[in-house]
């Protein structure tokens, strides 16, 4: 017998979620990290998502440098034990999560849309109609 995982959200998990996504954007905002060449921008949290059992919080960020977007995972992976601590004292948690940092991709499909209804084949179609 094989047991699945439960993917729905409890609103346990939500309130965790934006909790921990206010303490985060508030230690991001103020860039004050252990890196040798610190960000020039903020870095913005879009979005924080906990696992079932709120140990792992996975946290879509987006930046507006020009660098590569491994490149600020990378510089986020190296700072994690300082950006854990902090978090970790701005929130009231039994267990502080494990911070996960992935690239936000949404803005990237939103623009993908956006040129594929600018399309004149597409502006056609709706002209017709």
């Amino acid at each position: 017998m094989i047991l699945k995982r439960k993917t729905e959200k409890t609103s346990r998990a939500h309130k965790v979620s934006e909790i921990v996504r206010k303490a985060i954007s508030e230690v991001l905002v103020r860039n004050e990290m252990p890196l040798d060449k610190p960000f020039k921008f903020p870095i913005s949290v879009v979005k924080v998502e906990m696992n079932s059992d709120l140990r792992i919080a996975y946290v879509y960020i987006i930046t507006h440098e020009n660098l590569e977007k491994d490149e600020t995972i990378l510089k986020l992976n190296s700072c994690k034990y300082y950006l854990s601590k902090e978090v970790t004292s701005l929130i009231n948690l039994k267990f502080s999560p494990k911070l996960v940092f992935r690239i936000d991709r949404s803005i990237d499909e939103i623009s993908n849309i956006e040129k594929l209804l600018r399309k004149e084949k597409v502006l056609n179609d709706l002209n017709n109609n």
